[in-house]
């Protein structure tokens, strides 16, 4: 049959009865010898000072294999890099570890993880972890963040 021929016409899919039956794996499904399970901690906050966090409580909950921080991970863990103006990358500039540290600069920014034996365990840690956040003003309009007074994300730019 010919690419012509096949234009326009139904093409049975080959995985439609797996899905349609619920055989179907997905990578959710797989389940590995002493595979453990991350949830992560996120800013509720667009822009955000952080005064402290607590994790005590999800570090001692039953099934919790680590809790980390950024303050866990200085040294340890590598930074992740970040769109910076040209040439301030030598200076230092853009350097941002995989977790947020002292600040969160938008909604969602990840700051801590929790480890454990199953995704449930891991999800009740993670909502044991307290932290202190000072709300910063935001500004989610482009024209506005280029104005003068209008709040930084980083200072050192």
């Amino acid at each position: 049959m010919g690419i012509a021929a096949m234009l326009g016409s139904p093409i049975k899919r080959r995985e439609d009865p797996r899905l349609i039956t619920g055989q179907a794996t997905y990578v959710d499904d797989i389940k590995l010898y002493g595979m453990l399970h991350m949830a992560v901690l996120r800013s509720p906050y667009g822009h955000a000072r952080i005064n402290s966090i607590n994790t005590d409580a999800a570090r001692n909950h039953p099934g919790v294999r680590a809790v980390y921080t950024a303050q866990d991970l200085k040294g340890v863990i590598g930074n992740v890099p970040i769109a910076v103006p040209l040439g301030h990358i030598a200076n230092g500039m853009g350097v941002h570890g995989p977790l947020a540290e002292g600040k969160v600069r938008f909604y969602g920014d990840p700051v801590a993880v929790v480890i454990a034996d199953d995704r449930y365990t891991a999800r009740d840690a993670r909502d044991l972890i307290e932290v202190d956040y000072e709300p910063l003003p935001a500004v989610v309009d482009v024209e506005k963040a280029m104005q003068p007074d209008a709040p930084l994300l980083y200072e050192d730019f």
